[in-house]
């Protein structure tokens, strides 16, 4: 028999196991359990020490390809595209599961989608992953969604004939994963080791998982989309916020200086910034009608602390269709700048490498600098500039990433140029903590910097 039609049997038999589990539940149920505050670990899945040239490409066409299938708005379709991971990876320790099914899995993070997923059993390919590949059969708490659910299965998921709710998600032109829209207990771990349990979370069982880089430890990826009017609201961010203060956070580290700090939620989120820190925020933009990305208002730019006059608001302007504008996102991993501001941002960083006497190289395509350098001021720092008179300073660490090429070294700028828009990625959000409150119609966007490090250390 055909690998396909094994699958399908094995998947049949699944749903008629858990035929009194198909839920036809409506609207969501307030989650209990947790006071209104918790934690998940935030890990760093993998980062190499230096970059060579196959790995900074990756990185960058990882961000172009997130821009356009991911944080690009899209058609209310069923198969949103997916882009693979890139080779640093942000991610959370999560529990699914209950009794015998119970496992701690590894879920990449991602703010631009509405859905979270892992790999069930059967699954076809099984991607090599930390922990066993989730069992539904061994887990009570478990159930699918019903295809007659009008409040959940509706665009962009849609009924099967089996009576299930299926989700499709495709990168490019072929199906990456797929499976059916279920519920069950998600735990986090507890101050005292212990586990502290959310129930009935909505996510996709994915049994089919094509194309997927697991790293050899990601069980799939935990959406925390900003929520679409109109759509179910899946996105983990909407089924915990609202018991749980309306707010989430996290501060990433420097991959290799921490085994992990925290993302947040509630009253786990610190009151106050460190000590002689200024706390700054600036406003949420309302939703795209199909985008789950949060945009934020980028006015200006700002090179080794000289303001670049020629880049200006309109070049980060959202306009009514969606295009343009500027989102923020921890699941890309390096920041772009639509190109028509990405050609003043590059010259002012020649211009500043130029005066301090750095060498400059071009580097298959990438602008770098030759290490060592003379001294430690040729690489400039970078400000970005928000409404309400805010700014993100990235530290140049942050501005040129490490690259090693034919036995020589070098620090080439860490940024894309976009033909589309501009996103903030992880590495120039590093030692920063970032706080999202969702709870007004105006949702706002705090910063302060931060030693992420210590975010375990003070827990």
């Amino acid at each position: 028999m055909p690998p396909k039609s094994l699958l399908a049997l094995a998947l049949l038999a699944i749903l008629m196991l858990f035929s009194h589990g198909v839920t036809t539940l409506g609207s969501p149920q307030p989650l209990n359990g947790t006071g209104g505050s918790f934690s998940l670990k935030l890990i760093v899945n993998h980062q190499p020490a230096h970059y060579d040239l196959a790995s900074l490409q990756r990185a960058k066409d990882q961000v172009k390809c997130r821009i356009k299938h991911q944080i690009l708005p899209t058609s209310n379709e069923i198969r949103p595209f997916m882009c693979p991971p890139a080779d640093m990876v942000y991610a959370v320790m999560v529990g699914v599961g209950t009794q015998t099914g119970f496992q701690n899995y590894q879920l990449a993070l991602d703010m631009a989608v509405g859905l979270s997923w892992i790999q069930c059993w059967p699954c076809r390919p099984c991607r090599p992953q930390l922990s066993p590949v989730f069992d539904p059969t061994k887990s009570p708490t478990f159930q699918y969604i019903s295809g007659n659910n009008g409040v959940w299965c509706r665009a962009p998921y849609r009924a099967l004939p089996n009576g299930a709710c299926g989700f499709r998600i495709a990168y490019r032109h072929t199906p990456e994963v797929s499976g059916y829209l279920a519920r069950d207990t998600f735990s986090f771990p507890t101050r005292n080791n212990d586990f502290v349990p959310l129930e009935g979370i909505f996510f996709g069982c994915a049994h089919q998982t094509e194309g997927f880089d697991t790293h050899g430890a990601l069980a799939g990826l935990l959406g925390l989309g900003i929520g679409v009017v109109g759509r179910p609201p899946t996105a983990f961010t909407k089924q915990v916020l609202p018991g749980h203060g309306g707010r989430f956070s996290y501060c990433p580290f420097v991959p290799g200086m921490s085994t992990y700090s925290y993302f947040r939620f509630g009253n786990d989120i610190p009151s106050n910034p460190p000590p002689n820190v200024s706390r700054q925020s600036t406003p949420v933009l309302a939703p795209l009608q199909n985008s789950e990305a949060y945009y934020i208002q980028l006015v200006g730019v700002s090179v080794g602390g000289s303001r670049v006059t020629r880049v200006t608001h309109h070049f980060f302007r959202r306009n009514a269709h969606g295009t343009g504008g500027c989102a923020i996102d921890i699941g890309t991993q390096m920041t772009a700048f639509v190109h028509s501001a990405y050609v003043y941002i590059e010259e002012a960083v020649l211009q500043h490498l130029r005066r301090h006497g750095a060498h400059i190289v071009q580097v298959e395509g990438h602008t770098c600098v030759r290490q060592p350098a003379p001294h430690q001021d040729v690489l400039p720092s970078m400000t970005l500039h928000f409404v309400n008179r805010s700014w993100l300073r990235i530290m140049p660490d942050q501005v040129f990433m490490k690259l090693v090429h034919g036995g020589h070294q070098y620090r080439c700028l860490g940024f894309v140029s976009d033909s589309d828009r501009t996103i903030i990625g992880a590495m120039q959000q590093i030692n920063h903590r970032f706080i999202f409150d969702l709870r007004d119609t105006t949702p706002i966007m705090s910063f302060n910097p931060e030693d992420c490090h210590l975010d375990a250390a003070g827990s």
